[in-house]
């Protein structure tokens, strides 16, 4: 497993390698220690990661600007911090434990067999995209479908507005949860978006969606369209 922890005071990360370390007594584990947001930030986005322990308070930066760039990666997140009263802010975008600062090995144990536990599920609740030079959120349960634009995506909500997305479609597929379905190579979507699956001579096939909106399906995605959706 490759864990990342990103806290600002040296004592403070040390001590906090070394508890995360002996709560992953039984596995095989990397560990890389950043103190600031810019090195995680660059680490981030060359790396798979399995699991980060994040501070909120990094040099007068804000740990949740590095969590929010990178929403979209399926790794678990568990923040340490002394600032408890953001703990809701924390679950409400998906993170798996809070753990309040000053931190005990018992504390951290309890959040390592978490992350353990949660290994290989979906945890966002959101999605994150740039728009005006900021990170926004949109809440996964409001996309209504996914068109593929070349290197990027026009994610469709179901308010009616249109978003583009700077990652490709298999990168957004594999980290939305397993509800979410390719239909055809320009299209993807939540199945609770379908309303009916057709078809029609000459080997064309469509899905109505729930604002009765059409779309292709794919000749050789059909059948497994139609097992999905119990037709």
């Amino acid at each position: 497993m490759n864990i990342v922890i990103v806290e600002d005071e040296y004592m403070v990360a040390k001590r906090l390698r070394r508890f995360v370390d002996n709560a992953f007594s039984n596995s095989k584990i990397h560990i890389q220690v950043f103190h600031s947001i810019d090195d995680a930030n660059d680490y981030l986005a060359e790396n798979i990661i399995d699991g980060l322990f994040l501070d909120l308070n990094l040099q007068g930066e804000d740990g949740f600007d590095l969590l929010k760039q990178h929403l979209s990666q399926s790794f678990h997140t568990v923040i340490v911090s002394a600032n408890t009263d953001r703990a809701i802010d924390a679950f409400d975008i998906g993170v798996l434990d809070f753990v309040a600062k000053p931190f005990t090995q018992e504390r951290i144990q309890k959040a390592v067999d978490r992350m353990q536990q949660n290994i290989g599920e979906g945890r966002s609740k959101y999605i994150a995209y740039k728009h005006l030079g900021r990170i926004e959120l949109l809440p996964i349960k409001n996309i209504h479908y996914i068109k593929a634009c070349g290197h990027y995506c026009e994610i469709f909500t179901r308010e009616h507005t249109t978003i583009l997305h700077d990652k490709n479609m298999d990168k957004l597929l594999a980290v939305l949860p397993n509800t979410y379905e390719r239909i055809h190579r320009s299209y993807a979507l939540p199945l609770d978006s379908i309303t009916s699956i057709h078809s029609e001579e000459g080997s064309k096939y469509w899905v109505n969606l729930l604002d009765g909106e059409k779309l292709p399906v794919g000749r050789t995605r059909y059948k497994a369209l139609k097992a999905r959706l119990n037709y």
